[in-house]
């Protein structure tokens, strides 16, 4: 019986300039790297950087007229960049090869593999790592190859003060320090702790430690001082 699996292709994915991956049909097992951007409709192939992700998550340089073999390695992930532009950097020890100035946390998590209880953080030698927020783009066109890691992702404490939401990564706040995130706090006013259920209103002191990893969120208000107590 003739083997015809050499005809039945294999499974690819493509993205261009980002990280929304779509499917491509190759027929070939071993394409060259231009088969692939035109599988992708991507023309002129030479105005395209093209790069291949390893299993291992590594990036590897797919050259036009390179072939690249895609038996018995699985669904295969390429990337091209327009432009041959390409900065370095590294996330959880991955090389990533990446054609755009900028880089967002959405990216980052999927070349980390982060998890969905762990955050990305931007390596900083000899100081403290640096959280990646969501949505923030890092910009790297600066000296240097950027490096991140992946860490557990920091507890979020909430708090409300005049009905505006406010957040830190600090289990506890002093009063002043509650009053120093509010924009425009009067000094002539005191910091309120609204009561839950039985329990009583009470004034917060600048120095009065406030615990916020609590059930509902602490709710605050402003009073004035002389309307109080």
């Amino acid at each position: 019986m003739q083997d015809n699996s050499s005809n039945k292709g294999h499974p690819a994915e493509l993205a261009v300039d980002g990280i929304v991956f779509k499917p491509i049909a190759l027929s070939d097992p071993v394409p060259l790297g231009r088969q692939i951007l035109g599988a992708g409709k991507l023309a002129p192939p030479e105005v395209y950087s093209l790069f291949a992700i390893l299993q291992t998550g590594d990036f590897e340089d797919v050259r036009l007229d390179e072939t690249f073999d895609l038996r018995a390695k699985g669904t295969e992930r390429f990337i091209a960049f327009t432009g041959d532009r390409i900065f370095r950097l590294f996330a959880n020890n991955r090389e990533i090869k990446w054609g755009l100035e900028t880089i967002n946390e959405a990216a980052l998590r999927l070349f980390s593999g982060a998890s969905d209880n762990e955050a990305v953080f931007l390596e900083v030698r000899g100081g403290t790592d640096r959280l990646i927020k969501q949505d923030e783009a890092i910009d790297l066109t600066r000296d240097g190859v950027e490096r991140f890691i992946t860490a557990p992702r920091p507890k979020t404490y909430h708090f409300f003060v005049n009905g505006q939401k406010y957040e830190t990564d600090q289990p506890q706040l002093t009063g002043l320090q509650i009053k120093a995130r509010v924009s425009g706090w009067n000094p002539e006013h005191d910091l309120m702790l609204e009561g839950h259920g039985d329990d009583p209103d009470r004034i917060i002191a600048d120095d009065g430690i406030v615990d916020l990893d609590v059930t509902p969120a602490r709710r605050f208000s402003s009073v004035p001082k002389a309307n109080f107590g």
